[in-house]
Order: structure tokens, then sequence, then C-alpha cells
């Protein structure tokens, strides 16, 4: 027997797909190079080169037993030290490898933050417009998701708002920046009117035994619209 509240998840049709089939369908009418999708975010430029040829180099010289075999359960060690490396090479933080965890796309990244962060009852916080796809992490691991009303003028956040979704039972403040679906980048004010929020109420919003999470912003995006992330984000 299916449950009933995964039956009516189903019933619901993204409004995403739904436009991504109605730009396919249009496509191929008028043809698709005369269509502006920007629906699903599919690549419309090739990975670079490097990425292929070490693929292609991979599948050539490396064992197959070993190369399709199961990664240890906190994922490569050398992969997550040259993702910590990178990290302090580029921004100047202090990462290891221990910071690092791997997954295979943002969905199995936020799945497994909104478990690692939160208990069954307890909140997270966001801001519309927001990736749909949030609302069934969030949902499924017992969590409620609150929504931030966007500020229509600029898209960034409205504190007043936001502070009356903040309480003691809220476990996470998900932000994600540049927005999707919006574009839009959180300017620099924004961003440490959010960390200076963070810091003075994380006593009283979140239980003490609980890390913060926020989302990661895309720093190489922000840094090259000229804005310096407070470290209070950055970690």
């Amino acid at each position: 027997m299916i449950a009933q509240h995964y039956k009516d998840m189903l019933g619901s049709k993204s409004v995403i797909r739904q436009i991504s089939e109605w730009s396919t369908a249009r496509g191929a009418e008028i043809g698709y190079e005369n269509v502006f999708d920007y629906s699903l975010g599919n690549p419309s430029v090739p990975c670079p080169p490097q990425f292929t040829a070490a693929c292609a180099d991979l599948l050539a010289h490396t064992d197959p037993v070993r190369l399709h075999g199961y990664t240890p359960t906190l994922t490569l060690p050398s992969t997550r030290k040259a993702v910590a490396e990178s990290l302090n090479r580029r921004f100047g933080m202090d990462y290891t490898a221990d910071h690092i965890f791997m997954t295979t796309g943002a969905a199995g990244a936020l799945a497994h933050a909104v478990r690692c962060v939160g208990v069954p009852g307890q909140n997270i916080v966001t801001f519309a417009p927001f990736f749909p796809e949030y609302k069934p992490y969030i949902e499924g691991a017992g969590l409620t998701l609150r929504v931030t009303p966007p500020r229509c003028a600029d898209f960034q956040i409205d504190f007043e708002a936001f502070a009356q979704l903040v309480d003691e039972n809220t476990a996470a403040v998900l932000i994600n920046s540049p927005n999707n679906p919006s574009g839009t980048a959180y300017s620099e004010e924004t961003l440490q009117q959010l960390a200076d929020f963070l810091t003075a109420g994380k006593r009283q919003i979140r239980p003490p035994h609980l890390p913060d999470f926020r989302r990661a912003v895309p720093r190489d995006f922000v840094r090259r619209q000229g804005h310096a992330l407070p470290r209070k984000i950055l970690r």
C-alpha cells in the first residue's frame, strides 16, 4: 500500500516540468533554436575539454573493478582533500578533508544536510521564490518549511518578515544565491545583515547540540560581482 501523502505528491505536476514540456512541444513547431527555455537549466554549452579528457583517461587506464566500485562511506579521502585545498587556496579558509562530504548533486547534499541539523517537528526557513523541491526534502525529514515572502522590488531579503518566522524551533535557514528561479544574487549588505542576524540570535533559534546550516553561496559568482562574503556566511 502506498502512503497517501506520497500519492498526493506524485499527483501534483511540477510547474517547472510543465514549462519544459511546453517548450519542447513549441520547439517542435517553430524550431528549438527559436525557444528561450529557462525551465530545467540543462547545459547550453559543452563542458571543459579537460573534464572529458580526464573521464576518457580514467576509463582507458583505471582498473574497471576499482573504477566502478563503491566509494568509502565518507567518500574518497583524496577528493575531499583536493576540494578542501582548493577552497583554502582560493578563499583563504582553513578547511581540512574532514569538513568535506561529497555528494552526487545538490539534491543529495540538501537531503543529508536537513537530516544532519534537524529533528522531526522542527522547521527550516527559506526565502521566496525558491526551488520547489526544497519542500519534499524538508518534509521528508519530518520538518516544516517556512517561506519568507519575496521583496519583489529587488528580491533581496525582507528581514522584517523573516524575523517573524524564526523561533526557538528553527533548525536552519536555507539561502540560495544566485537565486533559483529569479537569478538575483544577494548584495554584500544583505549577506552581512543575514550573518549578523543569525549570529546574534543563534542561541535563541537553535538547540545547542545542532550546528548552524546555511546553504553555501556560490563564492566564485559573488566574488565576480564585486561582493566579499562575510566570513560568518562562508563558514
